[in-house]
């Protein structure tokens, strides 16, 4: 059975759009794209003012007819990823210094369908310098503006070539409502931070000596906040057990922690243990009168007050239709005559009481040499908890603190790089002399500073350890 055609429209934005105004010279268009059977692309590019389509037949550029564009009438007008790609130099007279846009057609007839990976516009500068400009995916950070903590782009070069990493970013400290002008990307880290809702990246790679510069753009990572929330956090975490019922009373136990190793954090652990709560069920309370009655409960030793539940003829009242007191096991409540009254309820009853287990060792583990085992053990003294009810409590603790004018060196004139003894918050950071110029490298809390020659340095900060976390807790209990 065969399907409906389908068709859609990608145009460019003002992001990502190619900008080839540095461009002496612009020598062709390279579109990488797939085409199965029943699949179909097509494409216009607008160069100046009007979206245009190449003559093949006059071998010149000219205005598509239909300016208005639709993914139907760039199918129908546009040129195939063959007819671009086969281009020679002189198609592209008066390309270089314009902003170039695409729109491209795709369109199915079956379940197949295509794909477009890139579109490359090559240029050539004077002496056989080769430059290459190609553009990121569009990364979202969050729905609404972030704070972007640091950029870091990896390059490889070699023998001359070189690589211009510019950025653009929608919605936030630039342009609330667009995509700001490409800028290069250190502009985006700033102090206090910039905020975006997304960003882009636009590589410009040189080559000065064909066939023997390279110029290779390997990696770009963005750090940011979540939520305007910071990603590292601040405080202390807890992670609870589920309660366990044993057959026999427990006063010992051996807990494992396996986390990562992050420094200015603590772990400690706690455990509770207690004596197995009594449950009642169909308790009889009596029969109804028709008037208000009060009766006590047969067990009123430590009852539980979520644990009650009364009953007429076997139907669950609504708590707002009687009392029930836990300190002293009285209910009252009015059943019409004749009717039975029980009760469900829990007596017995203890609080969790937590006491701190001791810190035993700490061993590498074994499968991954980022984590370690942390181990903990309890043996239950005069006056400690037992019982056949138990449950573990590790805490996660990040240390927080301040450092005021810590030396680091002294300046050379050039840039010099300092690892920091705990992790900054970025925004706190102040540095002497107030003539240097630095950046705080959040990932590896390395501060990069230019001071004057013979200047002393100092630097300033707020800190807090990175978030901690449990990869995973076992526990042995034992008699």
């Amino acid at each position: 059975m065969n399907m409906a055609t389908k068709q859609s429209l990608i145009i460019t934005t003002a992001a990502s759009a190619a900008d080839v105004t540095d461009f002496p010279t612009v020598t062709g268009v390279v579109i990488t794209a797939t085409e199965p059977e029943g699949t179909a692309t097509r494409y216009l590019f607008k160069i100046g003012g009007s979206w245009k389509k190449y003559d093949t037949l006059n071998q010149q550029w000219a205005d598509a007819t239909t300016q208005e564009l639709t993914a139907a009438s760039v199918m129908e007008e546009g040129n195939t990823k063959a007819e671009i790609n086969a281009l020679a130099t002189a198609a592209f007279a008066g390309w270089a210094g314009n902003t170039v846009h695409v729109a491209a057609a795709l369109q199915t007839t079956n379940a197949n369908q295509p794909s477009i990976t890139s579109i490359q516009v090559k240029g050539q500068a004077e002496g056989q310098q080769t430059v290459e400009t190609t553009y990121s995916d569009t990364v979202t950070l969050a729905d609404v503006p972030v704070e972007i903590l640091d950029i870091n782009a990896d390059t490889e070069v070699s023998d001359g070539g070189s690589v211009q990493v510019l950025a653009s970013i929608l919605g936030g400290t630039m342009d609330e409502n667009g995509w700001s002008e490409y800028k290069p990307y250190t502009d985006f880290v700033t102090n206090p931070a910039t905020s975006a809702k997304a960003i882009k990246f636009k590589f410009v790679k040189t080559a000065p000596n064909v066939g023997v510069s390279t110029a290779t753009i390997k990696s770009v990572s963005v750090k940011h906040r979540t939520d305007n929330v910071a990603v590292f956090s601040e405080g202390t975490g807890v992670c609870l057990t589920k309660t366990y019922n044993f057959v026999n009373g427990i006063s010992r136990a051996h807990l494992m922690v396996k986390h990562p190793v992050v420094p200015d954090t603590e772990i400690t652990a706690q455990i509770a243990l207690r004596e197995a709560p009594h449950t009642v069920m169909g308790e009889v309370l009596g029969t109804g009168t028709g008037t208000q009655q009060t009766v006590t409960l047969a067990h009123t030793e430590n009852l539980a007050s979520h644990k009650f539940a009364l009953y007429f003829d076997g139907v669950q009242q609504a708590a707002a239709s009687y009392s029930y007191s836990p300190t002293d096991g009285q209910v009252t409540f009015t059943a019409e005559e004749g009717v039975s009254v029980t009760a469900d309820y829990v007596y017995g009853w203890t609080k969790e009481r937590f006491v701190n287990m001791v810190h035993d060792t700490e061993y590498p583990d074994k499968d991954d040499n980022t984590l370690v085992d942390d181990q903990f053990d309890y043996a239950a003294g005069a006056g400690d908890p037992t019982g056949s009810v138990g449950t573990v409590r590790v805490t996660l603790i990040q240390h927080t603190g301040s450092v005021r004018n810590e030396a680091l060196g002294t300046g050379t004139g050039t840039q010099q790089s300092f690892k920091l003894a705990h992790h900054a918050k970025s925004e706190t950071i102040t540095v002497t002399p107030e003539t240097a110029t630095w950046r705080f490298k959040d990932n590896t809390d390395v501060l990069m500073v230019t001071a004057p020659q013979g200047e002393p340095i100092s630097v300033s900060y707020d800190w807090a350890a990175r978030t901690n976390y449990l990869e995973s807790i076992a526990c042995i209990f034992n008699e």
